[in-house]
């Protein structure tokens, strides 16, 4: 099993925010050595498009707080499915339940190691909530 520390800190930053928003479900796939597009797969389920909305904000708002590089978003509404780019690190992929059973990234990438996270391992100190700022979606 894979600890905390032993994680980049995309993963690490990115985990903690999945967790704190209350994202479901959430795995780690590692792709190293098997996909050159990024190293790491988070991947999570939401309950709705506006907690979707939610995690996107807060994942671009603490990666540009913390400065860790990104690349982009990919979000439509109405897909069920967004993709938060952190480069060669990490992406992260957010589903609505039945999207993600279709897409089946987990049987997708079976290859690669595949992780349940969990939450305990990734609590953050509490942290202040500046505006809303910073806003993506």
């Amino acid at each position: 099993m894979t600890t905390r520390n032993d994680l980049p800190e995309s993963i690490q930053l990115g985990a903690s925010i999945l967790f704190e928003l209350r994202a479901q479900d959430v795995q780690l796939i590692d792709l190293r050595g098997i996909k050159d597009v990024t190293d790491y797969f988070l991947v999570a389920t939401c309950e709705s498009e506006a907690q979707m909305q939610a995690i996107l904000n807060e994942l671009h708002k603490e990666f540009k707080a913390n400065k860790v590089p990104t690349l982009g978003v990919e979000y439509k509404e109405g897909v069920r499915w967004a993709v938060f780019d952190a480069g060669m690190d990490l992406m992260v992929h957010l589903f609505e339940e039945e999207k993600r059973a279709e897409i089946s990234l987990d049987r997708l990438y079976a290859d690669g190691k595949i992780e349940e996270l969990n939450e305990e391992d990734f609590v953050r100190e509490a942290t202040k909530k500046s505006g809303d700022d910073n806003e993506l979606v």
